[in-house]
C-alpha cells in the first residue's frame, strides 16, 4: 500500500464534496455475486445511529451541499431513513436512494418522494429474469426491479438504471439499455466492476482491459442517440476514450474521471470514511473525530495523496489525462496492492515527450536511413549532431519504446510471400479469446479491434495462396468467427511519414511514384535470403552496423550495402527506417476510412487519397457481404477530429458520398514478418 502523508490536518484547498454516498445500513435481503460489501440478509452491529448520523449530516453541510446517496445493503431496511432524507433536504443537500426496488411499495415511494427524495437508481444486470436473478442470487429480483421503478414513478420519483458489467452480461449491454429506455428511466449508469467484497468471486468474470475499451467506446457511441442519459461509474479512462473519439464537445463528461477524495466520499455503515466503496482504505472514523466528517475531508492523508496526481505512478504517473482521468484508485489497490499505482485495465500509452533534435531524427530515420557505410551520420539533412549522439538518442528512443525497430521493411510479394488483410464480426464477449487465436498465428503482423459490426482486423502473410487460404479457414472454424479475405488489388500508396519536426529534412527528398499493380517476386539466393534473416532482426546501434552484420555473414561490407542498395532500388525493401510506436509520438487517432468509388473513378480517387501527407497507406480492396467498399486508406491524426477534417476534406474535394471511418480501439499485434525462417 502507498504510504500516507506522514501528518494529519493538512486542509485542501479547492477540493469540496459534491457527492456523498452514506452506507446507511449493510443488511439486505439479497446476495449479490458482485457485492462489495459481501452484504447478507442480518442485523449489523455498530451501525451509525438517528443522533451521530444528524450529527455527520449537520458537518457536512457546514461547507458543503452535496448529492447524498443513501445506499447499503439495502436502505429501505432502516426506519429512520425517511427522516435522515428529509434531514438532508433541510439542510441543503440532494438526497436521492439506491434500492434493488423489493422493497419499494406504493406507500413507501410517496413517504420517500415526501422526504425529498427526486431520484432512486435500480438495478438492471441481465436483459431478462434468468441473467438477472443469477447475477443477484435471489429467484424474483428482475420483476421485483422492474415492478419497483414503476412504483417509484408513479409517485413522481425519476429512476436511474444502474448495471454492474462483466463478461457474463457484456453481450447484452444493448438489451438492457432499451430496456431502461423502455421504462422511462432518466439515467443509464453501467459500472465497470471492480472485485472487492463478495465481487473477488468474480475476478475471473471481469473484463479485460480491451474488452473495457470496447465497452467504454460502445458507450460513448451511445451518448446522445437515446432518450436517456448515460454516465459511466468506475471507469474514468472514459474521460481519456472521449477526448480521443473528439466527442469531448457533445457534452459527454463520462462522470469526471475518478472523484474519489476529490469531490466524492463514501461513509460506511459505521462511519468510517473513505474515498469510495470499493478502496477499502480508512479516510478516517467519524466516531473518532466527533461526527465531523469536515475534519476527515480536510484532513485525511488518504485524501491528500489521491488529490495529487503528482504522486501517481506507473502510466498515470507520465499520462497526459492524468488531470480528467487519474486511473480507477481501488482497481490499482485491489490488482496491484498501491492505490497510487497506475490503472490496470487501461490500455493508453502516454504520449512520450519529444526533444526537438529526437523530432528532427525521427524525421529522416522513420522513413529513409540511408544505407551507407555510417547511416547515423545524418548532417547531409541537416541534422546537426553528430553520429554518436544519433546513435544514443535512437537508443534511448528504443529504450522508451518510441521506436520499435530500426531496419528495413519488406515487400512480402517481392520475396515471394503472398498477404491479405482479414476481418470478421465478433461478439464483444469473445473478442479477447479470437483475437488471442489470430494472433497465435506466426504470419499474423498486425491485429486490431476496429469500431464497427466488422471489428476485428487482421493482416496475415504466407507462403502460398493455399497456404493462406488454409489457414484462415481452419481459424474461422476454430473459432466460429467468418473472417473474410481483402487481398490489396491496386496498392496507391505505402509510406509511414509522421510528420514530427516543423520543417521535415525530407521534404527535400520527394516520394517516389510507384505502380499500383502487384509486382513479380524477385529470384533470391539462398545467400540472400541469409541476408534478409539477418536484416530483419533489426541494425545495431553503432557507427558501422552493416560492418557488423556483414562480418557475420562472412561478406565484405561493401558487397552487402551494394545488395541492400539494389534491393531499395528494386523495391524489394519498400524502406529502410525506424518502425514507430505512433501513439508514443502523438498520433493517437487512427481511423481505417474506406469509401464505395465507382469502378471507371478508382484510379483517379486512388492516386488523389495517396497523395495526402496523413495518409500512409491507400490500397483497392474487394467488398464483402454487407460492406460495399473498395477504396482504403489509413489516415493518421493527433486528435479524432484531425483524422475527420482530412477525411470530410477528402470526401468533399472527391464529391465520395459513401464512406465510413473505423478508429482502432485496441492493438492486439503489431510486428514485423519474419521471412524464410
Amino acid at each position: 500500500m502507498a504510504k500516507g502523508h506522514p501528518h494529519l490536518g493538512r486542509g485542501e484547498q479547492g477540493h469540496i464534496p459534491r457527492v456523498i454516498a452514506w452506507e446507511v445500513t449493510r443488511s439486505c435481503p439479497l446476495s449479490c455475486k458482485h457485492c462489495r460489501a459481501a452484504a447478507q440478509n442480518t442485523p449489523y452491529e455498530g451501525e451509525l445511529t438517528t443522533d451521530e448520523a444528524r450529527r455527520m449530516l449537520a458537518s457536512i453541510a457546514t461547507f458543503a451541499k452535496p448529492v447524498l446517496i443513501l445506499t447499503g445493503g439495502e436502505p429501505l431496511l432502516r426506519p429512520d431513513v425517511y427522516e435522515m432524507a428529509a434531514y438532508a433536504r433541510d439542510l441543503g443537500m440532494r438526497p436521492v436512494l439506491a434500492t434493488c426496488g423489493s422493497l419499494l411499495t406504493d406507500e413507501a415511494a410517496r413517504k420517500l418522494k415526501a422526504a425529498g427524495i427526486a431520484t432512486i437508481s435500480i438495478s438492471i444486470d441481465g436483459a431478462d429474469a434468468e441473467s438477472h436473478d443469477a447475477f443477484r442470487g435471489t429467484d424474483g429480483a428482475f420483476a421485483a426491479a422492474l415492478t419497483g421503478i414503476e412504483t417509484a414513478q408513479r409517485a413522481g420519483i425519476d429512476v436511474q438504471i444502474n448495471t454492474t458489467v462483466t463478461k457474463d452480461n457484456v453481450d447484452e449491454l444493448a438489451d438492457i439499455l432499451e430496456i431502461a429506455v423502455d421504462s422511462g428511466a432518466k439515467v443509464f449508469n453501467p459500472f465497470l466492476l471492480v472485485p472487492t467484497g463478495r465481487g473477488k468471486e468474480l475476478a475471473d468474470r471481469e473484463m479485460s482491459p480491451s474488452q473495457y475499451e470496447q465497452t467504454l467506446r460502445w458507450l460513448a457511441r451511445q451518448q446522445g442517440c437515446d432518450d436517456i442519459g448515460i454516465r459511466v461509474t468506475c471507469a474514468p479512462h472514459f474521460q481519456r476514450i472521449v477526448r480521443e473519439m473528439g466527442l469531448e464537445d457533445a457534452g459527454i463528461h463520462g462522470g469526471g474521471g475518478c472523484l474519489g477524495g476529490k469531490s466524492f466520499a463514501f461513509v460506511s455503515h459505521r462511519g468510517k470514511v473513505q474515498c469510495c466503496g470499493f478502496l477499502d482504505v480508512e479516510a478516517g472514523d467519524l466516531r473518532d473525530h466527533g461526527m465531523d466528517f469536515r475534519k476527515v475531508w480536510e484532513g485525511s492523508a488518504l485524501f491528500a495523496d489521491l488529490r495529487d496526481t503528482g504522486r501517481y505512478k506507473g502510466r498515470c504517473g507520465g499520462c497526459e489525462f492524468v488531470a480528467v482521468c487519474g486511473g480507477c484508485r481501488a482497481r490499482a489497490y485491489t490488482i496491484l496492492d498501491d492505490y497510487l499505482q497506475e490503472e490496470p485495465f487501461c490500455l493508453h500509452v502516454p504520449r512520450k515527450a519529444i526533444e526537438k533534435i529526437d523530432k528532427e531524427i525521427l524525421s529522416v530515420v522513420q522513413a529513409n536511413l540511408p544505407v551507407q557505410a555510417n547511416p547515423f551520420d545524418l548532417r547531409e539533412f541537416g541534422i546537426e549532431a553528430g553520429a554518436a549522439e544519433v546513435i544514443e538518442r535512437l537508443r534511448l528512443l528504443m529504450d522508451d519504446g518510441v521506436v520499435r525497430r530500426l531496419g528495413p521493411i519488406f515487400d512480402s510479394y517481392r520475396l515471394g510471400y503472398v498477404s491479405t488483410l482479414a476481418a470478421g464480426a465478433v461478439r464483444v464477449g469473445r473478442l479477447d479469446e479470437v483475437a488471442a487465436a489470430v494472433s497465435d498465428l506466426p504470419g499474423v503482423t498486425h491485429n486490431y479491434s476496429r469500431e464497427h459490426a466488422y471489428n476485428l482486423w487482421f493482416t496475415l502473410t504466407a507462403e502460398s495462396e493455399e497456404a493462406l487460404a488454409e489457414q484462415i479457414d481452419d481459424l474461422s472454424e476454430r473459432t466460429g468467427v467468418i473472417f473474410c479475405r481483402l487481398p490489396s488489388e491496386r496498392t496507391f500508396k505505402i509510406r509511414v511519414d509522421f510528420q514530427l519536426a516543423e520543417v521535415s529534412p525530407l521534404a527535400k527528398r520527394p516520394a517516389r511514384p510507384r505502380s499500383t499493380r502487384r509486382p513479380a517476386p524477385a529470384e533470391l539466393s539462398e545467400k540472400d535470403r541469409a541476408i534478409i534473416r539477418r536484416l530483419q532482426e533489426g541494425l545495431p546501434l553503432t557507427e558501422r552496423p552493416f560492418a557488423q552484420i556483414a562480418d557475420e555473414l562472412d561478406i565484405p561490407e561493401d558487397v552487402l550495402l551494394q545488395i541492400v542498395n539494389a534491393w531499395v532500388d528494386e523495391r524489394i525493401i519498400r524502406r529502410f527506417g525506424a518502425v514507430v510506436n505512433h501513439r508514443k509520438l502523438g498520433y493517437s487517432a487512427n481511423g481505417m476510412a474506406v469509401f464505395n468509388v465507382p469502378p471507371d473513378r478508382l484510379d483517379e480517387v486512388g492516386q488523389a487519397v495517396a497523395q495526402r501527407r496523413e495518409v500512409s497507406h491507400c490500397y483497392q480492396r474487394p467488398p464483402m457481404p454487407g460492406f460495399d467498399y473498395n477504396l482504403y486508406a489509413m489516415v493518421h491524426g493527433q486528435t479524432v477530429r484531425q483524422v475527420q477534417l482530412v477525411v470530410d476534406e477528402l470526401v468533399a474535394d472527391l464529391a465520395l458520398n459513401d464512406h465510413v471511418i473505423l478508429y482502432s480501439t485496441v492493438e492486439f499485434k503489431k510486428k514485423s514478418m519474419a521471412y524464410f525462417v
